[in-house]
C-alpha cells in the first residue's frame, strides 16, 4: 500500500503542476514563481486581506509579505490601499490581470477534478469523495 500511495501521490503532484503551469500560461503569467501564485490564490481565497492577515495565512513574516505583495504589485497583478477602517494596515486586493489568473486557475483545477472523477465509475466517485472528505478533515484538524 505504501508504493500505491506515494505513486498516487506524485502522480498528482506531478499532473496538477502542469495543469497549473499551461493555466498560467494560457493567462499570460509565465514569469510568476510559484510563491507568487501562492500569493494571488491567497488574495483571492481572502478576499481583500490586510498584510497582516495575508502573512498569517501564508504562515510568513508580515515583512516577508510586504516583499511578496510589492513584488506583484509592480507586476501589475495586486493593488495595496490604505484600510478604510484602520488607516495603519495595508489591504491588498486583485487587479483585473490578477483576478483572470485567478479564474484560469480555478477552471484548471474544475478540469483536473472532471478528469480524475472521468477514471471513475459513479459508485467509486461517491465513495472517493467520502474518502476525500475525511482525509481533508484530518488535515484540517492537524492544521495540515
Amino acid at each position: 500500500m505504501d508504493d500505491l500511495l506515494l505513486a498516487f501521490i506524485n502522480t498528482l503532484d506531478l499532473s496538477l503542476k502542469r495543469f497549473q503551469r499551461d493555466a498560467r500560461d494560457r493567462a499570460g503569467a509565465a514569469s510568476l514563481t510559484v510563491s507568487q501564485l501562492q500569493y494571488l490564490d491567497a488574495i483571492f481565497a481572502l478576499g481583500t486581506p490586510t498584510l497582516s492577515l495575508l502573512a498569517q495565512r501564508l504562515e510568513v513574516t508580515k515583512a516577508s509579505a510586504t516583499i511578496g505583495v510589492n513584488r506583484l504589485a509592480a507586476l501589475g497583478y495586486v493593488l495595496k490601499n490604505p484600510s478604510e477602517t484602520d488607516g495603519r494596515a495595508i489591504q491588498v486586493r486583485l487587479t483585473a490581470p490578477g483576478l483572470r489568473l485567478a479564474a484560469a486557475k480555478g477552471r484548471a483545477l474544475e478540469a483536473y477534478a472532471a478528469r480524475l472523477e472521468s477514471a471513475l465509475t459513479p459508485r467509486e466517485t461517491r465513495q472517493f469523495r467520502a474518502i476525500m472528505t475525511k482525509i481533508v478533515r484530518r488535515f484540517e484538524q492537524a492544521g495540515d
